[in-house]
């Protein structure tokens, strides 16, 4: 059981780097309106898992309705967690790439880390200051090279890579209650579907481009199945198998796939700084998560 475990968590990191590429190869190749993309991502995502929960347990799908404290709860998440994380995420992959943009979004983590810190006044240990350091080395490297003149990656790519890693902090944050209290599918199924409706309904995203063909429907599919429905489904599964520390710490694969499906199916070139800086932010993570 261990090792299914482990094989699941794996895969469920794995497609969800695959989901980053996905939306590169949208933005940055077939320069796809990037609020088309969120949009319909979010939407097709939500109902997808909405209509599996429904037929697994249609007693339970409109459960989290019931308490109008929840349901407040789940549009802040679904707007200023979700929403927020989704959008930054492939902004920064817009202006940089699928893996670098995975791997700024990984300095979550610490962020979320110097909130409980602050938030309950409590110092770090030694080995949350290690993975602090580390990372900001890390990101130091991918963001310089060592040339401290200029930048290597565009500021608009900065900007929204570390605005990504506070959204997922915030998205981390804000959902921890309602997931233990109803469970990661259904949560994050509806805070989808709710976000992708309201921003379908404000930006008028109901429409197919102009240039989407085979390719850009593969990979639409690629970022609504595989960045959602089967990511989630093997992560977690696999979570309850292994435990949610095994698990955390097994998803740090995750932006390594990014950069290896980015360099092998797009072309993406990462020169020895990316690697060593992206080596540096996750082996902080790894640390913060064994923690």
């Amino acid at each position: 059981m261990s090792q299914q475990g482990i094989v699941m968590t794996f895969l469920g990191a794995t497609f969800w780097g695959l989901s980053g590429v996905g939306g590169e190869y949208l933005l940055n190749v077939s320069r796809l309106d990037s609020t088309w993309l969120i949009s319909n991502r979010l939407f097709y995502s939500g109902l997808i898992m909405i209509i599996l929960l429904y037929l697994k347990n249609k007693d339970r799908i409109f459960e989290i309705f019931s308490s109008k404290t929840d349901s407040v709860s789940l549009l802040y998440f679904a707007f200023c967690g979700l929403l927020v994380c989704q959008a930054t995420y492939f902004m920064a992959i817009k202006y940089t790439n699928a893996g670098t943009a995975t791997v700024l979004q990984y300095l979550g983590p610490l962020i979320i880390m110097g909130y409980y810190c602050f938030y309950r006044k409590k110092f770090s240990k030694v080995n949350e200051l290690l993975a602090i350091l580390l990372s900001l080395i890390g990101t130091i490297i991918i963001v310089s090279h060592f040339n401290f003149e200029s930048l290597s990656i565009s500021k608009e790519g900065l900007f929204w890579g570390i605005f990504s890693a506070i959204g997922l902090a915030t998205y981390n944050i804000l959902s921890i209650k309602l997931i233990s209290k109803y469970g990661a599918m259904l949560t994050v199924g509806w805070a989808m579907f709710l976000s992708g409706v309201i921003v379908q309904i404000f930006t008028k995203s109901f429409y197919i481009p102009q240039y989407f063909g085979i390719k850009e429907l593969i990979a639409f599919i690629v970022v609504v199945l595989f960045g959602t429905i089967l990511s989630f489904t093997f992560y977690l599964h696999g979570v309850q198998l292994i435990g949610a520390v095994r698990g955390s710490i097994i998803a740090c694969f995750e932006p390594i796939a990014a950069i290896i499906f980015s360099v092998l199916l797009i072309g993406t070139k990462f020169n020895f700084y990316d690697i060593l800086g992206s080596f540096f932010i996750l082996i902080g993570v790894v640390i913060l998560n064994r923690n």
